[in-house]
C-alpha cells in the first residue's frame, strides 16, 4: 500500500489481506462530500473522494480514497528473470510527474477515467498511474454520474468509539484501479453482476443469525482481521447451510482461511407510527430508518488455505494488549499529527490487469 500511516508496527503478526472487484454505474459525484480538500495539522494538503457504484438495480456500494502530500514517491522495475527481486527507487515528491527511467513505473493507483484517441485512431481510456493524492484530483475532474466503471481494490478495516463510548466498526472499499468500461445495462441478458470480494480471516466461530430471537436461516461467522496497526472483530454472513456446516465442522477458533463471496447493500426500512395529531386513526407509514446496510456474504472458501498454526489465542492476545497499551498512552499524552505515512509496500505485485 503506497500511502498508509505507518509509525512503527506494534506487533509482528502477518496482515490478513482482503480485496474486491466491482463493476457498475457511478453516482454521488454531484454530492458535497464527493471531493474534499483539507489541510492537516502540519499544514499539508490532503484530498478525499467518496462515490457510489450501482452494481444492480437499486443496490449501491461506496468507495473511498484519500491521499496527502508526501516527501517521496517510489518507482519500481520488475525483475528481468523469474525469482529475482525487482528494483525500487525513491523519487522526491516534486519530481513524481517528470521522473523518466526506462522500465520503471510509479507505485500507485491505476486510473483511467477519461477517454483519448490513440495513435491508431481508436478511442481508449487515458490510463495513468498516480499517487493517491493525485488520483483523487483526476477522479474529481473527470468522473461523471452515470459513467460505467470497473474498480478493484483492497478492504480497509477500522473501528472507533462513538460519543457514547460504543465501539463502531468500519470497512472501506479502497480502490487501486478505477477504469471506465463498456456501458453497464442491468436488464441486458448479457449483464453479469460483479460485486465480489476475497478475504483471509481468522475464524472465531459460527452461529445462527437471529432477529427477535428467531433464526433467519442464515449464519454469522465471527472473525478477526489483522491490519497493519490493529486487530478488528468482523462479522460475515453465510446463507448456504451446507457451507455453514463445513465451517463448523472443519474450523476451530484462530484457524486462518481464505474466503470469497459477494458484497451486498440494501436499504433498511421500518414501520413507524405517526401519533402526533388527533385526527383519527394512527397512520402507519414506512420510511427509511437507517443508512444502507452492507454485508459481506461468504459463498465459498479454499480448504487448502487453512492455517492452524500462524495465529493463536496467545499471540493474538499479546498483540491486542500492545495495541491497547499504545492507545492508552496516546489518549493520556497525545500523539503527533500522523503525517509520518512511511514507505510504500515495495513487494507489492499490484495488478497489471488494466484491460
Amino acid at each position: 500500500m503506497t500511502e498508509t500511516k505507518k509509525k512503527g508496527r506494534l506487533f509482528d503478526l502477518p496482515e490478513t489481506k482482503g480485496s474486491f472487484q466491482l463493476k457498475g454505474i457511478v453516482s454521488g459525484v454531484e454530492k458535497e462530500n464527493f471531493y474534499k480538500e483539507i489541510k492537516t495539522k502540519s499544514n499539508k494538503d490532503m484530498r478525499m473522494i467518496n462515490f457510489g457504484v450501482g452494481y444492480a438495480e437499486g443496490s449501491t456500494l461506496y468507495v473511498n480514497l484519500q491521499g496527502m502530500e508526501q516527501d517521496n514517491v517510489y518507482y519500481s522495475k520488475k525483475a528481468e528473470k523469474k525469482g529475482e527481486k525487482g528494483e525500487t527507487v525513491k523519487v522526491p515528491w516534486a519530481d513524481r510527474f517528470t521522473y523518466n527511467r526506462e522500465g520503471f513505473r510509479l507505485i500507485g493507483k491505476n486510473i483511467g477515467v477519461k477517454k483519448k484517441v490513440d495513435e491508431t485512431g481508436k478511442t481508449v481510456n487515458d490510463k495513468k498511474v498516480m499517487t493517491d493524492f493525485d488520483a483523487c484530483k483526476e477522479v474529481n475532474e473527470n468522473l461523471k454520474d452515470g459513467a460505467s466503471v470497473f474498480i478493484r481494490g483492497t478492504l480497509d478495516y477500522s473501528s472507533f468509539l462513538d460519543n457514547n463510548g460504543n465501539k463502531k466498526s468500519s470497512t472501506k472499499l479502497v480502490p487501486n484501479q478505477i477504469s471506465l468500461c463498456a456501458d453497464v445495462v442491468f436488464d441486458d441478458d448479457n449483464f453479469t453482476q460483479q460485486n465480489d470480494f476475497n478475504q483471509v480471516i481468522i475464524f472465531m466461530g459460527i452461529g445462527q443469525e437471529k432477529v427477535d430471537d428467531k433464526p433467519t436461516g442464515r449464519f454469522v461467522v465471527a472473525a478477526k482481521i489483522v491490519t497493519y496497526s490493529t486487530i478488528e472483530d468482523v462479522e460475515f454472513i453465510v446463507e448456504n447451510k451446507d457451507l455453514a456446516s463445513k465451517f463448523k465442522k472443519s474450523l476451530k477458533p484462530y484457524n486462518a482461511i481464505k474466503v470469497n463471496g459477494h458484497m451486498v447493500s440494501s436499504v433498511q426500512t421500518e414501520t413507524v407510527v405517526d401519533d402526533d395529531d388527533n385526527w383519527g386513526e394512527e397512520d402507519a407509514m414506512e420510511k427509511v430508518s437507517a443508512p444502507v446496510k452492507r454485508e459481506f456474504i461468504i459463498t465459498g472458501a479454499k480448504g487448502s488455505t487453512i492455517d492452524k498454526e500462524l495465529y493463536t489465542e496467545a499471540n493474538i492476545a499479546e498483540a491486542i494488549a500492545k495495541i491497547n497499551k499504545a492507545n492508552k498512552a496516546e489518549n493520556d499524552f497525545g500523539s503527533d499529527d500522523g503525517d509520518d505515512w512511511g514507505e510504500a509496500d515495495l513487494d507489492s505485485d499490484e495488478d497489471e490487469a488494466w484491460d
